[in-house]
């Protein structure tokens, strides 16, 4: 273990979306007001896309909690996984916890049949769906199409507002995939790419992280964090895998500073591993 070498309270570098470590660059922080936007006035949705590994995940565990501390609507996260429509209809009946769901997985129209019942009781829903990349099928858009058709209504049987929110959250094919549903298209009208850390971010991240965790913030030299820039390329999921290695390596040395030359071998090792 090298959080005691390293005088850390916990390890830093871990790839779990825990928003104690949020580092938001420019760009994030502008991703994350959008999309709370959208939550927050229960528009009908929007698309947050991006490389593997560039924070999509904490921007969403971010939004929830926007959600959570500042409206009454709900929030549910899932992963897609590739598979018939009715299946994603059942997971998101219990996902959102509707009171009555089928055993076996219902026809979608039986599903907004459902939901249109006990939407009244449910409330706003801002629905938040990862891995979106992988939606291929014609069907599961035409099913989100009709899950934004529905609404709440007020006192006087009146339209209130939609009855979900739905953001779909992926890789950067996500919005080629997009395009084969005009009609979805048009109703989730934001779209935010997420890129990568530049240099002088990459140096702030790392840093965080490790001042989170309780550490000297320049446990790794300057020139260190700069080769972890070069190899990872702004990448924050990459970043943790180098930095946490260099970590390991660095106690393992009892060295006083993470060098250059810790973080080449750490690349090599992360590369080694099919992690990078």
């Amino acid at each position: 273990m090298y959080i005691t070498y390293w005088n850390l309270k916990e390890e830093p570098f871990q790839n779990v979306a825990d928003t104690r470590f949020a580092y938001l660059s420019d760009q994030h922080r502008e991703g994350l007001a959008r999309l709370t936007y959208l939550a927050l006035n229960r528009k009908l949705g929007g698309v947050l896309t991006g490389a593997y590994g560039v924070g999509k995940s904490m921007v969403l565990r971010l939004l929830a909690t926007q959600v959570h501390n500042e409206s009454k609507s709900r929030f549910v996260a899932l992963d897609y996984v590739p598979g018939p429509v009715p299946l994603f209809a059942q997971q998101i009946l219990r996902q959102i916890g509707c009171r009555r769901v089928p055993e076996t997985p219902p026809d979608p129209l039986e599903a907004i049949r459902l939901l249109n019942e006990e939407m009244p009781t449910l409330g706003h829903v801002v629905l938040a769906v990862d891995e979106s990349q992988m939606m291929t099928d014609p069907e599961t858009y035409h099913f989100l199409h009709l899950l934004t058709n529905l609404t709440l209504t007020g006192r006087d049987g009146q339209p209130l507002s939609p009855a979900f929110t739905i953001i779909l959250a992926g890789y950067v094919e996500l919005d080629q995939l997009r395009k084969a549903d005009e009609s979805l298209l048009q109703r989730l009208q934001l779209t935010w790419c997420l890129q990568p850390l530049n240099e002088d971010q990459t140096i702030e991240y790392i840093q965080n992280r490790i001042r989170v965790a309780g550490g000297d913030l320049w446990i790794f030299d300057l020139d260190a964090m700069r080769t972890i820039f070069n190899a990872t390329h702004g990448l924050p999921r990459v970043i943790n895998n180098v930095a946490d290695i260099a970590l390991m390596l660095g106690s393992a040395a009892r060295v006083r500073q993470i060098t250059p030359d810790i973080v080449t071998q750490a690349v090599q090792d992360v590369a080694g591993a099919g992690f990078a």
